[in-house]
């Protein structure tokens, strides 16, 4: 077997593990960490594979490397990467499976517990000198209170699975899970339209849409129950953020927790960032030192598997006409 050229361009690591499993296996492996798609274009233009993260990779790019072959993601999402031109091109795209459910699900729940117990306020007003239970208003049990889920895939489905431990009932929406397997995951199936109005929590766990619309835009968002508590830690377009602005302004929102952004990193510091019922964290969700590890292994064993001519079962797309050509 000839070796390939792959690229590594994900910033967040050093190149240690899979510079060890890459050129174990015969490749040719070159770190250049990217931020911007500009750096990203640059980095592959003689990459047989591309191991990447969150900077956008759009078609022009593709169209302009070809020699390149497969693209091998360091997420479980897929939408940085324009997959109909990839697919038209014959490059094989795949992402990193399921390495991180349990870690979202417990930042999910980090958020939510700190939102719903006004975390952010009580440091605050600790900081100016005050001391009192009081400080941040009325805070409501979580026994009996109603968890809305959308999106029930695993990240959701392990959420949902721990709501249980503070009394709380769950719903949820999905387009793409059957309602029967939905039950079966401890969720009841609602319309969207009734989750909105039913939670006093929401959280996000759908992937971008097709057309990049929010699914909590200013109609959806008129929708909810006064005082709701949201959480994202899926995609930063699923929510508008102009939105939701005015949404806390008016008390309709009472607290929001985001570990996604609309760039990232931020291109300046938002307002949102002081809010006193706001949570921002970094795209966090992902990590443990568990996780990274095995994101890293599965990247890198992922690759020399498919350039041995194996298959993966972490392909997102199925090229007719596939670039990727490897004995047997």
């Amino acid at each position: 077997m000839a070796g390939y050229t792959i690229v590594g361009t994900n910033d967040n690591f050093d190149d240690s593990l899979e510079r060890q499993i890459l050129e174990s296996a015969g490749h040719t492996f070159h770190y250049r960490p990217c931020l911007t798609t500009a750096e990203l274009a640059e980095a592959i233009y003689d990459a047989d594979v591309v191991l990447m993260d969150v900077v956008p990779l759009p078609g022009s790019v593709l169209r302009e490397r070809p020699r390149l072959k497969l693209i091998v993601l360091y997420s479980t999402g897929f939408d940085q990467v324009d997959l109909a031109t990839a697919t038209e091109l014959g490059i094989l795209v795949c992402n990193a499976g399921e390495y991180c459910t349990r870690e979202v699900a417990d930042h999910t729940w980090m958020l939510l517990l700190a939102l719903w117990r006004r975390l952010v306020a009580f440091r605050l007003r600790v900081q100016q000198g005050a001391w009192r239970y009081d400080l941040a208003g009325p805070i409501r049990s979580l026994e009996g209170a109603v968890l809305g889920i959308i999106g029930a895939g695993r990240i959701g489905t392990e959420v949902a699975r721990r709501a249980p431990a503070f009394g709380m009932e769950v719903i949820g929406y999905d387009p793409f899970v059957p309602p029967e397997q939905m039950r079966q995951r401890g969720i009841e199936p609602v319309a969207l339209a009734e989750l909105l109005a039913r939670s006093d929590a929401i959280s996000l766990h759908l992937p971008s849409q097709k057309d990049k619309k929010p699914v909590l835009d200013r109609q959806a968002l008129a929708q909810l129950k006064p005082g709701v508590f949201l959480v994202n830690v899926s995609r930063a377009d699923l929510i508008d953020l102009a939105a939701v602005r005015e949404a806390l302004d008016t008390g309709q929102v009472a607290g929001l927790a985001l570990d996604v952004w609309t760039t990232e990193p931020p291109e300046a510091v938002d307002p949102l960032f002081d809010h006193p019922r706001v949570l921002v964290t970094p795209h966090v969700g992902w990590y443990s030192t568990a996780s990274a590890e095995r994101v890293r292994r599965r990247v890198a064993e992922q690759t020399v598997r498919l350039l041995s001519g194996l298959p993966s079962p972490y392909a997102v797309n199925q090229p007719p006409s596939p670039r990727l050509r490897v004995p047997g």
